[in-house]
């Protein structure tokens, strides 16, 4: 039989150059610099490590191979590939061969570095790529050989790092990723059981993505995985809020295991947008979650965002009925707060165009007092849903007789100046149609004819007037009942066509008739919408504005002519 591995290296190098040799085979040291030269895995080796025979790797050994000390252009050892591979038959013949080494040579165990701690050129131990094919035999099998090694044995990482082999369980890669990350991100639950048993620290620890084991598996909504997880002694709670996780899950069951009293300090938890967790769950629309969370703690329906949008708010822009519902029902002057715009919930759902919102506050008496308010610019929730394009919240503001259409902000604005104002020379449909949903109930303007500087720097009230006048608004309601009109004459006549068809055959007339019908009402709405945007507002806003440039640049404009 052949010499091994480490006797071969023994007997051709002298002791003083033990320290060289612990970087290029097993003696591996982060501490000096790397070979230039490097033993890549010859092609038997590879073969064998990923096809698994065991065998072949009994005559390699007998044949006095390199077995133990060559890598792949990865930096994946024999015991890395088999790992990978999930041959764990043929990993527990490697670790035996290895031990038999070491019975022969007896290496100061300092200095010396097993293949179960060597990393590969990503920082992966055998243990981590076991973990992340999700192969439990072979995760169980390294466990076992790495609770054997002495605790105080050092593992050289790279970047000059040491831990002792007692912390091999929290060793992470270059990604900052522990076994259990990466059996985790995996989705392999029964090895991640495996691994959270073994040593609890590293449930807490956070990698370069600031997730913590807890918070991937509270993520995923795994509730087993969470329980085992947070029977640690002494938990650390770092990284990524867990609370969010679990709100994220919308798995009330994982929200229940962390909302115990000795918990309570992460409700005060925030995200990376540093969003509190209720207004993380009412922006998500987690109904239930809002509920739980209220039930323990009603005081965080006041923690404001640095948006400044409260957790109301946040229900509110998303349009989320329910969870509005429960902060309402919990916490009911919540309907008073202000975001930093000095916006109430109806500004907020006004701006945001959520239109069950609107119809919702409108349907509440006890919340008028909102209906007209203005936030710090003077708007009304009125002028938010014109300046944003709106209109079906136009609409359903303006039909409601307690609106006050005339109202003006702070730059004496209406809603129609306003509209005019943002509107483009070439407008969308969208700002036709709430341009004209303003006109047809008479919304009126507020400014006079004046010249465009003073427009720019008015006075306390220079410049603004309340219209009580609305000398086109007739113009405007004869354009539409000419357009409603136009939609019977059409209608008539393709329903007129639907009963003079020619004559096909028997069996066929139903359907050719609804064909028929079908081409005359898409015909008709097709028409209607291309008519209604030829005689849109873009005529009256570029008359508008020319009035507001005044006399000055008109004759500037003569002048230039």
């Amino acid at each position: 039989m052949g010499k091994s591995d480490i006797e071969i290296a023994v007997l051709r190098h002298r002791k003083a150059r033990i320290r060289e040799l612990r970087h290029m085979q097993l003696l591996h040291d982060a501490t000096i610099s790397p070979p230039e030269e490097i033993n890549y895995m010859e092609r038997r080796i590879y073969m064998v490590a990923t096809e698994g025979t065991i065998e072949a790797f009994n005559e390699l050994v007998a044949q006095g191979r390199a077995v133990l000390t060559e890598i792949t252009p990865q930096g994946n050892t024999i015991l890395h590939l088999s790992a990978i591979y999930g041959h764990f038959r043929l990993l527990e013949h490697i670790i035996n061969h290895e031990r038999e080494v070491f019975e022969n040579w007896d290496p100061i165990p300092n200095y010396y570095q097993s293949l179960l701690l060597r990393p590969n050129s990503n920082g992966d131990l055998p243990l981590h790529v076991a973990a992340a094919a999700g192969h439990a035999p072979a995760v169980i099998r390294l466990i076992n050989y790495l609770n054997q090694l002495p605790r105080g044995m050092q593992i050289f990482l790279r970047e000059g790092r040491q831990v002792e082999v007692g912390d091999v369980w929290v060793v992470q890669n270059n990604g900052g990723n522990t076994a259990l990350h990466l059996a985790l991100k995996a989705n392999h639950q029964d090895v991640a059981l495996r691994l959270a048993e073994v040593d609890p620290r590293v449930s807490f620890v956070p990698n370069e993505e600031r997730a913590s084991p807890l918070y991937m598996a509270a993520e995923a909504g795994d509730v087993l995985l969470v329980a085992r997880m947070l029977i640690s002694p002494v938990p650390r709670y770092e990284g990524k809020s867990v609370m969010h996780a679990a709100i994220k899950s919308k798995n009330i069951e994982i929200l229940n295991l962390l909302l115990v009293p000795i918990r309570q300090n992460l409700i005060n938890s925030r995200d990376e947008e540093k969003r509190s967790v209720l207004s993380y769950a009412a922006s998500i629309g987690y109904d239930e979650g809002v509920e739980r969370l209220l039930q323990e703690f009603s005081n965080i329906a006041y923690v404001k965002d640095p948006d400044g949008f409260f957790p109301i708010h946040s229900a509110c822009r998303r349009g989320h009925m329910g969870a509005l519902q429960a902060i309402l029902q919990s916490c009911p002057d919540t309907i008073e707060l202000l975001n930093l715009q000095g916006q109430n919930v109806l500004h907020v759902a006004a701006e945001c165009g959520k239109n069950e919102v609107v119809k919702y506050i409108l349907k509440n008496e006890k919340y008028a007092n909102l209906i007209n308010q203005k936030d710090h610019k003077g708007n009304t929730p009125l002028h938010l849903a014109t300046m944003f394009w709106y209109p079906m919240i136009v609409h359903i503001l303006t039909k409601d007789e307690r609106v006050n259409v005339g109202e003006q902000n702070k730059l004496g604005f209406t809603a129609l100046d306003a509209a005019e104002e943002c509107m483009d020379l070439n407008p969308t449909f969208r700002e036709r149609l709430t341009w004209m949903a303003l006109v047809c109930v008479g919304t009126p303007r507020a400014l006079k004819l004046m010249p465009y500087d003073s427009f720019l720097a008015p006075g306390p009230q220079e410049g603004i007037i309340q219209s009580n006048e609305m000398p086109s608004a007739k113009k405007y309601k004869d354009r539409v009942n000419t357009l409603l009109l136009l939609a019977i004459l059409v209608a008539t006549v393709a329903f007129s066509a639907a009963f003079s068809v020619t004559k096909v055959p028997e069996g066929e007339t139903h359907w050719y008739k609804v064909f028929v019908v079908s081409v005359g009402f898409w015909s008709s709405a097709c028409f209607l919408l291309v008519w209604a945007n030829a005689i849109g507002p873009a005529t009256s806003v570029t008359e508008k504005r020319e009035e507001r440039a005044g006399p000055r640049d008109t004759q500037a404009h003569e002048l230039d002519s």
